[in-house]
């Protein structure tokens, strides 16, 4: 075999472990912080000397650790004659080329001629660094780029054409100069698009929200702000879909205002996954070895750096402390609905990168090296947690085995999350930042987790009373706190890593009612103070009142009707979270409610100043007794073992009203329809309180 030819070969490989997989660590991403292959000509210059055989005095250059992939092969040519000498390494070592007089000045001479434009103090910084190599345990050259470049006292007038001894300084071979420029810089270029395609994504998907957002804050006239909400905002995309089969796979439909941005995220990664992709014959058999070969590396990693920033979007969407929760005015059911479909793109694209990478190791015949390396089969662990995590988590599967499905889902994510990490480090180590988005993944989740822990550190442990109310119901007191909105509870006495979301009734726990002839002033919500308790009076009776949280809990068929068999437990209560809408601007407030539902249109209610009615449809006389306290007050219309005629309740309203629903998924959905109508022709308020996971 012709020495040339042997290490032409080899030139692939070198340059991958050379400038590709390993190197000194950067720190942001490619074009962001991270200098690829900056100068350009500089590189190509050290690239066309590193692979030519050296006169070498150490003994790594001869050692076999640094000639893997070579055995079996002869360096000689039995036809030419050409045979390397005794103190000549096919394969330098660092060592070597930092004490190579031959390379060095070769190096520093190509640089002078090819970087011209190039300031010194920038070539001079570089040489330090990069002309021996890129591995952060690579020595620091022998001579500077001045003092080689002083050795040379005449131009050179030899030619070293790849595979040939470097035994003099030598110029370079101008078309294999040109191949390893093009190939260069175009990698350089497109890796710089991966990322900035990635950081288009991301900011796509936080900036979008909070501008449409501050749309509030602009007086558009009144009507036609309802108009566009009826026709564009409230509807769902499809009607009927709540019963079809489809439902049970995909999940709570967007409306058409969420269907829009989801539609705008999948477009946004189809085309720019598919977008500017280039074929450089000039770099052919140097960098790729065809035009599918290069067009299909550039399109798997960009699936891969696009992958990573829809990972990013996915856990922030999810996030119970998401920022964007505080910057705009989405509910955090929106948030979680557009966390399933960044989720599924993510998943998709993870595959589709790991899918093209397969082919092309089978086609280049690499694939039996690669498999057995960490980097190839912790992706694999990655992308199969991924592929399986997609199909477990369909609602079908939510509803029914939560418990399962929540052990499943922090089980997979982190095998998806930590073998990306070491898919990444094990591949590249530091080089060339792809991890960087990583890190803002564990940054968000850890944000999230860290506030979640101080929010219960800051309630602390506390006593629940559970209190049954019939078969499917129960009442749920915690004394000594106070708060509004939702939270969510982990029952210690039981599964403990579970919680579970709940609506807040009330922040007055009122005791049992005895004879009494004492009377004082009344009290409500908002005058109670916590850990104090209070005496009033209603006609002849005394009621002890205290303040705390009470809640009302349907028992499923999950862990929560465990509860029924307890009086007492241990909780941590995670909260309170979320904010309700200023409905001032509307005279009137029509809450509809389902069952527990009307525990989250009570605060509404209870700061509204104008008229408000509430329409409950509960399945339970004993709920209903229940809540009577904190009903009484309000103008009620409550049917038992009925349906709600909500377009009948709906469109009897007259002037400008805001609607509260909160329920069955069902008679959400028919809620929303019948506002989206009735938005059309008068100036209406639609808000959907659920809670999705």
């Amino acid at each position: 075999m012709h020495l040339s030819l042997v290490l032409l070969s080899l030139l692939p490989v070198a340059l991958v472990s050379a400038g590709r997989d390993t190197g000194r660590p950067g720190y942001g991403l490619v074009g962001y912080g991270i200098e690829m292959y900056i100068p350009v000509c500089a590189y190509s210059c050290q690239y066309a000397f590193s692979s030519n055989p050296l006169v070498c005095a150490d003994e790594e250059s001869f050692s076999m650790d640094g000639m893997d992939g070579m055995d079996g092969m002869d360096m000689s040519d039995s036809q030419t004659g050409t045979t390397l000498s005794q103190n000549v390494s096919a394969m330098p070592s660092s060592t070597c080329h930092a004490e190579s007089e031959p390379f060095l000045t070769s190096v520093a001479w190509c640089i002078k001629n090819k970087c011209s434009s190039t300031p010194a103090w920038k070539i001079e910084k570089w040489w330090q660094s990069y002309v021996v190599g890129n591995m952060p345990t690579d020595p620091s050259p022998s001579l500077s780029y001045g003092a080689a470049l002083a050795l040379v006292t005449s131009p050179p007038n030899i030619t070293c054409a790849s595979g040939q001894t470097l035994n003099e300084t030598s110029l370079t071979d101008e078309t294999y100069y040109n191949a390893l420029y093009i190939s260069i810089d175009v990698n350089q270029d497109v890796e710089i698009q991966h990322e900035r395609f990635g950081l288009v994504v991301l900011l796509s998907g936080v900036v979008i929200p909070i501008g449409f957002s501050l749309l509030r804050f602009v007086p558009f006239p009144k009507r036609w702000v309802s108009t566009l909400n009826g026709r564009f905002i409230y509807p769902s995309l499809l009607h009927p879909w709540r019963d079809s089969p489809v439902a049970a796979v995909v999940g709570d439909l967007p409306t058409r205002g969420q269907a829009l941005f989801i539609g705008y995220l999948i477009l946004l990664n189809i085309f720019l996954s598919a977008f500017t992709y280039g074929v450089h014959p000039g770099g052919f058999h140097y960098w790729w070895n065809d035009g599918p070969d290069e067009i299909m590396g550039d399109l798997a990693n960009r699936f891969g750096v696009l992958s990573f920033a829809n990972f990013v979007l996915l856990v922030l969407y999810s996030s119970r402390n998401n920022v964007l929760l505080w910057l705009t005015n989405w509910q955090h059911s929106t948030f979680v609905l557009l966390h399933h479909w960044v989720a599924r793109i993510a998943v998709l694209e993870a595959i589709l990168h790991s899918v093209v990478f397969l082919r092309d190791w089978i086609m280049e015949d690499r694939l039996a090296d690669d498999q057995v390396l960490p980097y190839w089969w912790w992706g694999c662990i990655a992308t199969i947690a991924a592929s399986l995590l997609l199909p477990l988590s369909i609602p079908i599967l939510r509803q029914r085995i939560y418990e399962l499905f929540l052990a499943i889902h922090v089980v997979f994510s982190i095998l998806i999350f930590v073998g990306s990490w070491y898919h990444i480090i094990f591949r590249y180590q530091h080089q060339w930042g792809y991890e960087t988005w990583l890190y803002v993944v564990f940054a968000v989740w850890g944000f999230d987790r860290l506030l979640r822990l101080l929010r219960m550190l800051r309630n602390g442990v506390r006593t629940a009373r559970i209190t049954i109310i019939d078969d499917n119901y129960i009442k749920v007191d915690v004394k000594g706190i106070v708060g509004a909105g939702h939270v969510y509870l982990y029952f210690l006495d039981w599964r403990f890593w579970e919680n579970h979301p709940f609506s807040i009734a009330s922040s007055v726990i009122r005791g049992d009612a005895r004879s009494t002839e004492k009377r004082s002033s009344s009290i409500d919500d908002a005058d109670a103070e916590p850990g104090k308790s209070t005496q009033i009076t209603v006609g002849n009776f005394n009621r002890t009142v205290d303040t705390g949280m009470v809640f009302y809990l349907r028992l499923l068929d999950g862990g929560t009707k465990a509860l029924r068999k307890k009086t007492k437990l241990q909780v941590l209560i995670e909260g309170p979270y979320g904010t309700h809408e200023d409905l001032s601007d509307y005279p009137t407030l029509v809450c509809i409610a389902g069952g527990v539902g009307v525990t989250a249109v009570l605060p509404y209610m209870r700061v509204h100043f104008g008229n408000v009615y509430l329409y409950w449809g509960s399945r339970s006389q004993a709920l209903v007794d229940s809540l009577e306290p904190l009903t009484q007050i309000f103008h009620t219309d409550i049917t038992v073992g009925q349906r709600l005629d909500l377009r009948a309740i709906l469109e009897s309203q007259h002037g400008d009203f805001a609607v509260v629903v909160s329920g069955p998924a069902g008679m959400m959905d028919e809620a929303r329809e019948v506002v989206s109508e009735i938005a059309l022709k008068k100036r209406v308020k639609f808000i959907a309180e659920s809670f999705t996971y």
